[in-house]
This record gives C-alpha cells, sequence and structure tokens, in this order.
C-alpha cells in the first residue's frame, strides 16, 4: 500500500504554469560571486541491517551541500528536486504542471562543484525530513547553513520518505507500518505509552539511517578532511525531529539537536537525552484545549528531564508545515513569498543562534526567555 500526501500536492499545485513534457537541468546561469556552494549526492544501502517489518536492507538517498570555489559560468544549478530526472512521472499525484513548477525553482547551489580548497574544520549538520516528506523541501536551510561554512547532510529513508531512487528503481513511501497503529484506539486498544513505544521502532530505524550516513560520509576521502568532527550538529522536522533525537542517543558524536515540531520518542521521554537541545513549534492553546495541553506538558517535562541546557520556541501562526521551503519556492504570489521566507528566516535566526553558542562556542547568545501572545520561549537551565 503507497499513500498519497495531500500536504505535498496541495502546495506544488498552488504554483502551476504552461505544462512542460521534458525535464531539462542543464541551463547555464550567471554565478553569483558572493559565495559559492557546492552539492552532491548519494545512493547508499546498508547491507548489513535488515529492516524487520519491510524485510529489506536499508537503503537512503543522500544529498550533502558544502562551500566550494570551483564554479564558473558553465556550472549547472542544483535541481530543487533530489533526483528530479528519474522520478519524473513516478510521483503520485504530480502532474506535468507540477514538474514544470519544481523545475523553475533556482537553488544558490551547483551539481558536483568540487569542496573548497584548503577547506578544514568545517561543522558539519545533519538533517531529517518529515514523515512521506523529502530533504528537498528543506533546501532553503541546506544553503544557508552552506554559506555561512557549514556542510550539510540531508537523508531520504526507504520508505518514510515521499521516494528513493536505488539503481534506477523509484521506491515510493509506503506508511503501512504507520497506518496499522492509527487504526489503534486510545485508550481501549493501547495506551498512549505503548502507542509512542511502537512508533519509536520506526523512529530507532530512521535514527540508523542517520548513523549510517553519516559513516558513510566520514568514510569518503574527498570530504573527511574538511569536517570538524568534534562539531556535528543534527535537525530534523516531525518524524524525521525525532529520529535525529533518537540518534542523538545512539551516536555520542553529536553535540547538539534541534527539533522542528516532532514529538520525542519514548526512549527520550522517558529518559532524557545529554546535549543541548533546541524545540521549535506552533504556539498551540494549550492552555484551553486538554489535548495541546498534554502535549505541552509532555514536551515540557522531557526539557526538564534533560541533562544539558534546552529551550523550548513556540511561535503564534506556525502550522506542522510552516518548516517546509517549498511553501516559499511555489507561493502563488509575491505577498505570499515573502510571508514564507519570514517564516523560513525566522525558525533559521534561531536554529543559527542556538549553533552559534552550543555547537561552534561562540559566547554570544541572543535567544532570551518569553512569554507573550504571538511567541513563547521558555529555558531548561541546567
Amino acid at each position: 500500500m503507497r499513500a498519497k500526501y495531500p500536504f505535498i500536492i496541495i502546495l506544488i499545485t498552488i504554483a502551476i504554469s504552461s505544462c512542460g513534457q521534458t525535464i531539462d537541468n542543464k541551463q547555464k546561469i550567471a554565478v553569483d560571486t558572493a559565495f559559492f556552494i557546492g552539492s552532491k549526492q548519494y545512493i547508499w544501502e546498508d547491507t548489513d541491517r535488515l529492516d524487520e517489518y519491510y524485510r529489506e536492507t536499508r537503503k537512503v538517498n543522500v544529498q550533502v551541500w558544502h562551500p566550494s570555489n570551483k564554479v564558473t559560468s558553465n556550472s549547472l544549478r542544483t535541481p530543487y528536486l533530489l533526483f528530479l530526472k528519474k522520478l519524473y512521472n513516478k510521483l503520485e499525484g504530480w502532474s506535468e504542471a507540477d514538474y514544470k513548477s519544481i523545475q523553475e525553482v533556482k537553488t544558490a547551489s551547483f551539481i558536483d562543484s568540487p569542496i573548497k580548497e584548503n577547506l578544514t574544520k568545517a561543522p558539519l549538520l545533519i538533517f531529517s525530513p518529515s514523515l512521506g516528506g523529502n530533504l528537498s523541501y528543506y533546501t532553503y536551510y541546506a544553503e544557508y547553513f552552506a554559506k555561512k561554512g557549514y556542510i550539510v547532510m540531508g537523508i531520504n529513508h526507504l520508505y518514510e520518505s515521499e521516494a528513493i531512487i536505488v539503481n534506477d528503481e523509484v521506491f515510493l513511501a509506503n506508511h503501512t507500518f504507520q497506518d496499522s497503529l492509527k487504526s489503534l484506539k486510545i485508550p481501549d486498544d493501547i495506551s498512549a505509552e505503548q502507542y509512542r513505544e511502537l512508533m519509536g521502532v520506526r523512529q530507532k530505524v530512521l535514527a540508523q539511517d542517520i548513523q549510517f550516513s553519516l559513516n558513510k560520509l566520514l568514510a569518503d576521502e574527498s570530504i573527511i578532511s574538511a569536517i570538524d568532527t568534534s562539531k556535528i550538529g543534527i535537525f530534523g522536522h516531525s518524524l524525521g525531529g525525532a529520529g535525529a533525537v533518537y540518534c542523538s542517543i545512539l551516536d555520542k558524536r553529536i553535540k547538539v539537536v534541534i527539533n522542528l515540531d516532532g514529538t520525542p520518542p519514548s526512549i527520550a521521554l522517558n529518559n532524557g537525552i545529554d546535549i543541548p537541545y533546541l524545540f521549535i513549534e506552533d504556539l498551540t492553546n494549550y492552555k484551553n484545549h486538554e489535548g495541546y495541553a498534554n502535549q505541552y506538558k509532555r514536551r515540557s517535562d522531557f526539557c526538564e528531564l534533560n541533562r544539558a541546557e534546552s529551550w523550548r520556541v513556540l511561535i503564534k501562526g506556525f502550522n506542522h508545515n510552516s518548516f517546509l521551503d517549498i511553501n516559499y519556492y511555489l507561493a502563488e504570489n509575491s505577498s505570499k513569498a515573502q510571508s514564507e521566507k519570514a517564516n523560513l528566516d525566522k525558525v533559521i535566526s534561531y536554529m543559527d543562534d542556538f549553533l552559534n553558542h552550543y555547537l561552534l562556542g561562540s559566547d554570544e547568545f541572543h535567544i532570551m526567555p518569553i512569554e507573550s501572545g504571538n511567541l513563547e520561549i521558555i529555558r531548561f537551565d541546567k
């Protein structure tokens, strides 16, 4: 069973333009000399690890963004959608107009441009997308941090992500595991804690995907010398945020974790984590809604339990999809685009400040506790 994901399809179709029958990524463009970003794309398989639910070895698609100084006027922009040509006419619910719109998104990076010469001790930032999502829908984040000197790695997961490519075969998302849990009623069939523990089984699979991808990247002789392995951070959105938190438990090389609106896995909720943590969420009406109140308390209890400084940033007017950059790139008008860009920049400003202080060791730190009708920031000091 392969599910469709309306939140992606709706966002794509708002930018309908004239239909195109072919995908052409070979446009030559003028080079912005203010900065250069290169990108690389990988298909990796963990032949030593069997997914017990789907009975297959785990596979990932990976994109890496990095500083570069070998960009010329003949360099080609990185397509916005990872493996766009191979996914053409394969994704469920996509029209010709959708592909045309995606093709017209101009990224700031250049495919296969080599890593910057003499780049050493660059921090590494890893990220994982939402359930049914795609690492491509976080390109804005990746390019921002690559401009700042980070090496950034995004990961698409077999069956959890929108699609992955292996040997030209397309594996679409398959959420039968998650769907099987949705059929259970709480508390009649299962307790809330048992439900979260079962979800943790898949969250651990994603965490192991991330760990495997990190090992593969650090084994790449073309890039390992540029990475400061003492400065590795991770972030994720929704299910990817849970996977990021889980990976920080499994892998002590990770020094900070940022979670964009994802409920932490059960193992973390029960035990806390050891590294600095930033939670960025939508500000719900938790004072007057029992379900939101329970979620609010559960997430705050987790931050209290953590053994390093933790922060919660709750922003009014956000929703679960506010963290996707596709809202910005495919906005139907300039006003909407500016609004969506402002949302992304707001999230990134908190991420950037947090990473500067807790990962890079800067003494400057501008996030301050506040409680207002539009913004709530809570510090959990240790």
